[in-house]
């Protein structure tokens, strides 16, 4: 029983990695082949997108080694080439595309606790951010439960890097390298950490955390640093150069051809690739450890002799590896039952009296090392059940459940058996799992076994059953789980655990709930099974902006999530503003129902910027968000229920403006807030628009990164601006450009920035109109902006026609004066700005909006 429940725990914990499906012959051949490789790479680096996926897919396909990546941050400052996610849920949306990275190269996904705050020029001010002790602590904690043999990075620690986080994330590795190995850096890490539920039965297991050294750490280096680097590694002994463009006549692809299938998921960042194919060379530099003079495993023992008495071991995976059978996988099933059978035998007997409370945590210290036999019983069972055709699933009737502090979860556990003659029983069933049914149970091969389940999700399990948002956000002490630390999502919350008898022989296996629908157009699908709030409250708008209005009406969309649902939805206010009616008594009867609630709200006469809370009774309210894409799982998230609400003055001139849509910004509707009538069309259709209409024409970001109707629109551009419009060019970055110009004078964009959201602006042309009609802009409008003041400024321009208004600069380095330009083109002006107006409006900055809407009256008052 001791084991049985040691198997369960290592499976709940590898679940949570992304894991390429064993599909055909040749997948579970390559798997097969693993058996027989004992070494782990973790590869590191600063955001989704920056991991190399050539070389994570040669390590894993070719040398067959465990490959993990670890990405310190989520992304969630960066930009939405797809959609308007931002902040957290723009980490949430990059998460879910680098598991789906991993499904296809094979790598697994680890994550730290530092967060993406956007660009930093400097790493001194990252650490800083970050808190350089804690992430330097989750690089470490990554060190030893990963156990590494070879570290790589894909940045250097200095100002090549080009970003503070890259830098920083090169820092931190380096540390981490020479620090995880002594029991004195992070001692609280150290120790065999379980938890317990009732009666010693074990519902988590932690892998070991012990110091680990790992042997080398390389930085994989790039003609991007340095264009010499092919002649200078042709002569230096500290590089290692790879060819990652082999062809893989198992698989069918080369490596770069996974690569490319795998660095295309990265859709929100504009990372579409093309396959590749042919020669290309990677170079790995030595940073420290052991250096590597031709192989980069060179002094590296990777076989079975790496685990005492393990002959045994080693002769049967030869065996299962010679006699493999592409056209009759499942001959190989029962030297895989024996080889689990050895493996499981030499797992080390799990003593719950030896439980000691150590720093709050359940640890048991008196363990020996068994760190690559459970995860080579994993793969085993992974290989068991492709090989014998095994389908397992423990779905759910319902998607969600309503927080409470046990959960009743009813189902169907389906199980076949397609391809075995085997005698196989279905023998046992985890107490946690009631089935009406008498076990055990003959499986007939390719007959379903469909049974119904009643499964108990309870408090102790997770700590606290909190609401399904993603672990690392919106978290409290009740609610984060620290089995879940350096996780890529959330553990589902519950599983199967069930034991066949495949010819006698014990073997155990996991399934987690999971929810399964059939859609119309796209077949079936698949999400969560996720813990609901009793009902959410989401405010229409995230910001509401009064200008030169007494009251604003805000919609609140209830929906219930369970039947009866009664409550008092109340707003909680900052001094100053009041609502009418003061509370609305809610009542839903069905899970499912929405209703429309709206509030008018009253603005203070004076200036004022707050946030509006929204109650049920006396406890806080939360909003619904989903993030769903074709490419990714459905999320949810559940933050708090609120809005921003902002009194400021914004005068305009223009009323009627179009807006040529961009890539994922929310401009448009923010503009709406302030009574300007917003007609809004795609790039497609500009040709064919009537343009008189309008006095001034405002374009998305990146719209000229992601249309190719902006080479000519371009030109309809200028033409409007030339009859007396006003043409305004939110920023686009420097890659990538579909036009061959921007406006209509020379317009050379950069990749420069200003990162810091509360530098000084200094005021260029004082005098100029833009700066004083309609609305007086002083340094006040300045205040109160996120993240960063604008991005990929112009750095040339045609100095005769541009004038720049404004500049400012991060400190210790020189004015940028390209982040406003104005330009008079015949009887009307052409703007580009890289102000991040996209990230400033959504925010409820005051200045902003009086700041664009002098931009979009200029020339027309």
């Amino acid at each position: 029983m001791k084991h049985f429940l040691l198997l369960f725990v290592l499976s709940w914990l590898s679940a949570a990695y992304a894991q390429r499906p064993l599909e055909s012959s040749s997948d579970i051949y390559q798997e097969i082949k693993r058996l027989n490789v004992l070494t782990n790479v973790l590869y590191l680096a600063a955001h989704p997108d920056d991991e190399n996926t050539r070389l994570i897919s040669w390590l894993e396909n070719e040398k067959l080694a465990r490959t993990a990546y670890l990405s310190l941050t989520r992304g969630s400052g960066g930009q939405n080439l797809i959609g308007t996610e931002k902040g957290p849920a723009m980490g949430v949306l990059r998460t879910q595309e680098l598991i789906e990275a991993r499904k296809i190269d094979g790598g697994e996904q680890y994550f730290s606790s530092a967060i993406d705050f956007g660009y930093s020029k400097t790493s001194d001010e990252t650490l800083e951010i970050w808190n350089k002790e804690e992430v330097l602590g989750d690089v470490v904690w990554t060190i030893r439960k990963f156990r590494p043999d070879i570290i790589i990075t894909r940045f250097p620690p200095d100002k090549r890097a080009g970003h503070g986080h890259h830098t920083a994330s090169a820092i931190l590795a380096e540390e981490a390298f020479k620090m995880s190995s002594d029991a004195t850096n992070y001692p609280k890490q150290m120790g065999y950490l379980r938890l317990f539920y009732n009666d010693s039965v074990a519902t988590f297991k932690e892998i070991i955390q012990s110091p680990w050294q790992a042997k080398r750490i390389l930085w994989n280096t790039s003609v991007w640093w340095d264009q010499q680097l092919p002649e200078k590694a042709a002569k230096a002994d500290d590089y290692i150069k790879i060819d990652i463009g082999e062809y893989n006549d198992v698989l069918g692809l080369s490596y770069s051809e996974i690569a490319s299938d795998s660095r295309s998921q990265h859709q929100s960042q504009g990372f579409g690739s093309a396959r590749t194919r042919g020669k290309q060379i990677e170079y790995l530099k030595h940073t420290a450890g052991e250096k590597a003079e031709k192989d980069l495993f060179e002094d590296i023992n990777t076989t079975w002799s790496r685990v005492p008495d393990s002959e045994k071991i080693q002769e049967l995976v030869n065996s299962i590896i010679k006699e493999y059978d592409f056209k009759q996988p499942a001959n190989s099933l029962k030297k895989l039952v024996d080889l689990y059978a050895l493996l499981e035998k030499k797992l080390s007997p799990i003593d719950a009296s030896q439980l000691k409370i150590i720093d709050g945590t359940q640890r048991i210290n008196q363990k020996k090392d068994d760190f690559f036999i459970e995860h080579k019983l994993e793969d085993v069972r992974r290989l068991i059940k492709a090989v014998a055709g095994i389908h397992a699933e423990y779905l759910a009737k319902q998607s969600n459940y309503i927080e409470g502090k046990e959960i009743e979860i009813t189902g169907n556990f389906n199980l076949i058996v397609r391809n075995a003659d085997y005698k196989i029983l279905l023998n046992s069933i985890d107490e946690r799992n009631s089935i009406t049914t008498e076990l055990p149970i003959q499986l007939k091969r390719n007959e379903l076994v469909k049974l119904t389940f009643k499964g108990f999700v309870q408090e102790p399990f997770n700590q606290n059953i909190s609401l399904s948002n993603p672990y690392w956000l919106f978290k409290n002490e009740k609610s984060f789980n620290p089995s879940q630390k350096g996780l890529s999502e959330n553990l589902p919350l519950i599983y199967i655990r069930y034991e066949l008898l495949i010819d006698g022989t014990s073997v155990f296996f996991t399934e987690p709930i999971d929810f399964k629908w059939v859609d119309r157009a796209d077949g079936e699908l698949h999400r969560d099974v996720e813990i609901y709030p009793a009902a959410t409250a989401t405010p229409e708008k995230n910001v509401y902006l009064f200008s030169g209005q007494k009251s604003m009406a805000v919609d609140v969309l209830v929906e219930a999530h369970t039947n009866n649902f009664k409550s008092e939805l109340i707003p909680q206010l900052p001094e100053g503003w009041s609502t009418q009616p003061e509370k609305i008594s809610v009542s839903l009867n069905n899970a499912g129902d929405q209703r429309s609630f709206r509030f008018e709200l009253y603005s203070p006469k004076e200036n004022s910027m707050g946030e509006v809370k929204f109650l049920w009774g006396d406890s806080p309210a939360n909003a619904f968000q989903l993030i769903d894409y074709p490419h990714i799982k459905p999320q949810v998230m559940f933050p708090p229920a609120s809005a921003k609400i902002v009194n400021t003055t914004v005068n305009k001139t223009v009323n009627h403006l179009l807006y040529i849509v961009g890539s994922g910004d929310e401009v448009a509707q923010n503009l709406k807030q302030i009574g300007f009538e917003i007609t809004s069309i795609q790039a497609d259709k500009l040709a064919i628009t009537d343009l008189s209409k309008f006095e001034t024409i405002l374009v998305g970001i990146r719209a000229y990164n992601t249309s190719e109707y902006m080479k000519s629109g371009n030109t309809i551009l200028n033409q409007f601006a030339e009859n007396g419009g006003t043409v305004i060019v939110q920023y686009n970055t420097s890659r990538g450009l579909k036009a061959d110009q921007i406006g209509p004078y020379k317009l050379h964009l950069s990749r420069n920035r200003v990162t810091k959201e509360d530098c000084k602006v200094n005021f260029l042309a004082k005098k100029h109109p833009i700066l004083n009609r309609p609305n007086k802009i002083t340094q006040e409008d300045f205040n109160h902006w996120v993240q960063e003041r604008g991005l990929y400024f112009a750095d040339e321009w045609d100095k005769e026609h541009y004038t720049p208004i404004i500049s400012w600069n991060d400190p210790g380095e020189k004015p940028q004066h390209g982040g406003l330009l104005i330009a008079k083109h015949g009887n009307g002006h052409f703007i580009y700005t890289g102000i991040s107006f996209f990230r400033q409006l959504p925010s409820g900055v005051p200045g902003a909006y009086r700041l664009l809407s002098n931009l979009i009256s200029y020339g027309q008052e």
